[in-house]
């Protein structure tokens, strides 16, 4: 197995694709190549993020444990997967173990040196920066796409407590506005929604008045 650093594998990587030759090779100065047997260990679940590794050869798998004693393998990666840099850059604590399917090689950057890189290289620590930034926004649309797969259910069982479980004139009046506060959502979401009960005639709405037309359909909707 290889003993010395595959600048190739840095360059591969998000932190050092952009960065000329000479950044690399002093890079490679603090880097440590390092071996991994089948079936061995990484790091595991809840550790304190000391370094991050660049995967020269073989597979890793990533594991996620729960309580109860129950493991997921949520992912299996290949060679130039960068493992551990969320959690290091976060200093947070690793969300899952890394176990070696097969004979691992692997490239070790400790946290010191990292930020050393970073402190010395401030385009490494922008691309940091922008990695993170771009994990934390996709994250965000997956929230809120699984947020939308409930909002009806939300806006129905508000409306319910509003007209009291019955189906007719909701008293007062219920602006799109507070109906998103109620529900936590964004108010064009719950505007869209009750547009579309409306021209189902599942509700009536009147100048901020609402109507219960379906009182079922407003139960089922609720769940």
């Amino acid at each position: 197995m290889s003993k010395t650093v595959n600048l190739s594998v840095l360059r591969n990587s998000f932190l050092f694709k952009e960065v000329n030759q000479a950044v690399l090779q002093e890079v490679a100065k603090h880097c440590e190549p390092m071996e991994l047997g089948a079936g061995e260990t990484l790091f595991g679940q809840d550790t304190a993020p000391d370094a991050m590794y660049f995967l020269e050869d073989g597979q890793i798998h990533i594991v996620r444990h729960y309580p109860d004693g129950y493991e997921v393998t949520i992912a299996t990666e290949v060679p130039f997967y960068v493992i551990g840099e969320l959690s290091l850059l976060a200093n947070q604590p690793r969300t899952g173990s890394v176990v070696a399917v097969g004979d691992c090689d692997l490239i070790k950057l400790s946290r010191d040196a990292i930020f050393e890189i970073c402190e010395t290289v401030p385009q490494v620590a922008v691309k940091a920066l922008t990695h993170l930034g771009k994990r934390l926004y996709r994250l965000n649309l997956r929230v809120r796409e699984s947020a939308m797969g409930n909002v009806g259910a939300r806006i129905a069982s508000v409306l319910l407590m509003l007209a009291h479980n019955e189906a007719g004139v909701i008293h007062g009046e219920v602006s799109v506005t507070r109906l998103a506060r109620a529900t936590a959502m964004d108010a064009d979401v719950v505007e869209r929604m009750l547009k579309q009960w409306d021209e189902y005639g599942v509700i009536s709405t009147d100048s901020g008045h609402i109507t219960i037309n379906d009182i079922e359909a407003i139960r089922n909707f609720a769940g």
